[in-house]
């Protein structure tokens, strides 16, 4: 009985001594914290209550500076329901792409004459997403993950600087020949080469070499003749005299309705020249000086017939000449624009 007694009266002493540090009206104060919802979205507002019971003399709750961060104090307001309940009820608007925890808050008490502060609880609130599923592009970056990294671009980018340095090699090699070389030389015009003045200056110069009776300087004479009213036919009415026997010409000039004096002076010509070429025909010196005196008439009734034809050949070699000229410019502005 002495041992039970004993230990009575120490859980007394020791109740005493408790009470002594801790009033009991201290030990009373409760705390409660509320959200009207436990999601948020981003600029959404939700109300945050603290509600005190208990025999106290408050001295204060948090004031809006104590919401930091992403949370906006839009509105606070008291409500004292009792003598031993207070409540204060706080408007806050979130800004921010995650979950929120509201951190504990301290409110200033008297009890009993003792100043003491009791704490809030931490309060959760998960975050929301306003995106729809389809919206992946717009919700937040998700971590960057290394991933194989890709040869090819590297082989890629390794020819790519080969061929830029090929085509710089390419274009400096250019540029050096192009120097090197200089501009393209001066154009110089060519004149126009008349067939009846060329005609003329052979059958001019044949009248002085009418050769005596050597069978080899006669064939070479007669030929000489020929082959200057060939060239003549060749360069003024545009086919090939010169590939053609003397019958395939005859009938060329028919077909192009020659005057009738030209085709007879033309065929006395080619027909002699033929003779002696082909059948060892050897004529005298007055036989010589007549085929002579044939392409002198040749010449005198092409220069009347032909002046037309002549005329226009004449034209045709000014006009190429002015397109030369033309090419000639471009290629020196060539020239320098790529210098």
């Amino acid at each position: 009985m002495n041992k039970i007694t004993r230990n009575l009266n120490l859980k007394t002493l020791l109740i005493f001594a408790l009470a002594a540090f801790f009033p009991l009206e201290s030990i009373a104060q409760q705390v409660h914290t509320y959200v009207d919802r436990d999601s948020i979205r981003v600029g959404e507002t939700f109300v945050y209550s603290i509600v005190l019971e208990g025999n106290y003399s408050l001295l204060s709750y948090p004031d809006q500076n104590t919401f930091e961060g992403d949370l906006e104090v839009l509105s606070r307001r008291r409500y004292q329901v009792t003598s031993r309940k207070d409540s204060l009820v706080y408007n806050l608007q979130y800004f921010d792409v995650e979950d929120l925890v509201i951190p504990s808050q301290g409110i200033d008490l008297n009890v009993a004459g003792n100043d003491t502060t009791v704490y809030t609880s931490r309060v959760p609130l998960f975050f929301k997403t306003t995106l729809a599923e389809e919206d992946e592009e717009f919700r937040p970056l998700k971590p960057i993950f290394d991933f194989a990294r890709a040869w090819w671009l590297y082989v890629l980018l390794f020819l790519l600087t080969v061929l830029l340095a090929w085509l710089a090699y390419y274009y400096y090699k250019r540029y050096q020949e192009k120097a090197i070389a200089g501009p393209p030389p001066d154009f110089v015009p060519e004149s126009f080469n008349n067939p009846l003045l060329a005609l003329k200056n052979t059958i001019s110069q044949l009248e002085e070499e009418i050769p005596q009776d050597t069978p080899e300087q006669n064939e070479r004479f007669y030929i000489q003749i020929g082959d200057a009213i060939r060239l003549y036919l060749k360069q003024v009415y545009k086919f090939n005299a010169l590939e053609m026997t003397s019958g395939e010409i005859i009938n060329h000039l028919q077909s192009e309705n020659v005057s009738y004096d030209l085709l007879k002076s033309v065929r006395k010509v080619l027909n002699e020249a033929d003779l002696v070429k082909f059948a060892n025909f050897n004529p005298d010196f007055e036989q010589k000086r007549s085929a002579h005196k044939t392409a002198v008439n040749f010449y005198e009734t092409a220069e009347v017939i032909d002046k037309e034809r002549i005329d226009y050949l004449r034209y045709q070699h000014e006009e190429n000449q002015k397109e030369a000229l033309e090419e000639h410019k471009k290629s020196v502005q060539e020239y320098y624009n790529e210098l």
